[in-house]
């Protein structure tokens, strides 16, 4: 297996994402793919580092300038684990660029916040899978993968783009 990555620069540190066919598989805020490769279907796969993957890095850029932070709603993905992770998957890219929603809604029930919590956790594609618009039920952050400075940071970026106040408690 062969797959294509991409790394950009955004306001907050470089952002890989990689893909199969088109479709992403895994990415995250880093510039070394050799730090999200335990998120690939096939980690023993090739990863070939390009300069540019098309509607991938079209979407990327549109987002992090804030021309367009819907961009990343279009792009495909494909992701293992289990049905009930991916559909906790799917359900956090319903969440609309500049809203967020707490573990218990995400989850559907706030016995299941935890499950929520932990498909956020597992997510092998952050950000274009928007896990971190996912909070506690009190408003504050939670938690995320990347560290809450940068969650903060998209959140807010997002917001503005869609001229929304930020939702966020500022202690989490």
């Amino acid at each position: 297996m062969t797959y294509d990555a991409v790394t950009v620069r955004t306001p907050f540190g470089a952002f890989t994402a990689i893909a199969d066919g088109g479709a992403v598989v895994s990415s995250g805020f880093t510039a070394g793919v050799d730090e999200l490769r335990d998120r690939l279907p096939d980690p023993r796969g090739e990863i070939r580092v390009r300069a540019d993957l098309g509607p991938i890095s079209s979407a990327l850029g549109a987002y992090f300038t804030g021309a367009d932070v819907t961009a990343l709603d279009e792009l495909p993905v494909r992701m293992g684990g289990s049905p009930a992770m991916r559909r906790l998957w799917d359900a956090l890219r319903l969440i609309p660029a500049g809203e967020v929603r707490s573990y218990a809604q995400l989850g559907g029930d706030r016995r299941y916040a935890r499950a929520a919590g932990s498909a956020c956790a597992r997510n092998p594609v952050p950000l274009i899978v928007p896990c971190h618009r996912v909070v506690r039920t009190d408003g504050s952050l939670g938690g995320f993968g990347w560290g809450l400075p940068l969650k903060r940071w998209l959140l807010t970026h997002e917001a503005a783009a869609v001229g929304r106040r930020p939702e966020v408690i500022e202690a989490g």
